[in-house]
């Protein structure tokens, strides 16, 4: 496999880019690859190759170590089971996902290709997942970055970057999501289904759409967030508020609001 250069950016601070990283190369061809369903509890540490679609089913861990990159070969025809929901590389959870960065030696999903504005891969998928954690993780250039149904993670300092979408939230899923940055995608994070989530100093900036959609029946409760240069900064049902702890700024809309009927 023709070997790849890859420019990984340093850390965005703020919602500003700073100065590229050093350019990483990386043979996809000497890399382990990852794919198909897991059968045991796995721990992953060091570089890897994402080729088709992962699935950690119910009962069973998935652990990523600190420092580790997850390479995604991007593909449009990977889907070859019902269980899996996308067309394109997943990574889908039905068990649990440990993926426990640090501030030194995040973990990062990092699709293979040169074009850094195309979505690529799927993105990483919580389904009915108990006891997932997600911290000092980075996804680019995913449909969703982050989609719960139905699970309820623990999520810390959560970059997603250059994806369609950062987080969709259904089916009565709760997750505590903090100190996080959803940047220059399409839209930031979207809220249906009774889901409750805990959204406390995140960050959303450079949305094309929405920073955050709360559907009729969310239950969110918002934190000191910002939510910088979007077209819509909060979409939100007639008459609901939010703490004034959270800042809009640089937005074309910092308020939308529908009614119930709206939204039938």
């Amino acid at each position: 496999m023709t070997r790849l250069l890859l420019f990984a950016l340093a850390a965005l601070l703020g919602g500003c880019a700073s100065t590229p990283a050093p350019p990483v190369v990386v043979d996809p061809a000497q890399l382990p690859v990852l794919g198909g369903t897991l059968t045991a509890d796995t721990t992953l540490a060091g570089d890897y190759l994402l080729a088709s679609d992962l699935q950690v089913p119910e009962g069973l861990t998935l652990t990523i170590s600190p420092g580790s990159r997850i390479y995604v070969q991007p593909s449009d025809s990977t889907k070859i089971d019902p269980e899996f929901l996308s067309r394109e590389v997943e990574l889908l959870v039905r068990g649990r996902l440990l993926a426990l960065g640090s501030a030194e030696q995040p973990i990062r999903f990092i699709p293979l290709a040169e074009n850094r504005d195309d979505i690529l891969w799927a993105g990483i998928e919580l389904v009915a997942s108990q006891g997932s954690r997600l911290q000092h993780l980075s996804i680019e250039q995913a449909e969703t970055g982050l989609l719960c149904l139905g699970s309820s993670p623990q999520v810390e300092s959560l970059r997603i970057l250059r994806s369609r979408y950062g987080v969709i939230l259904q089916q009565n899923s709760a997750p505590q999501i903090s100190d996080s940055l959803l940047a220059d995608g399409e839209g930031g994070l979207f809220c249906w289904d009774r889901s409750a989530p805990l959204l406390e100093k995140n960050h959303f900036v450079r949305l094309q759409e929405e920073g955050i959609y709360l559907g009729p029946k969310c239950q969110a409760k918002l934190v000191g967030n910002l939510i910088q240069k979007t077209d819509r900064a909060l979409v939100l049902p007639a008459g609901e508020t939010i703490a004034t702890d959270n800042r809009l700024v640089d937005n074309r809309q910092d308020f939308v609001r529908y009614s119930q009927d709206e939204q039938q």
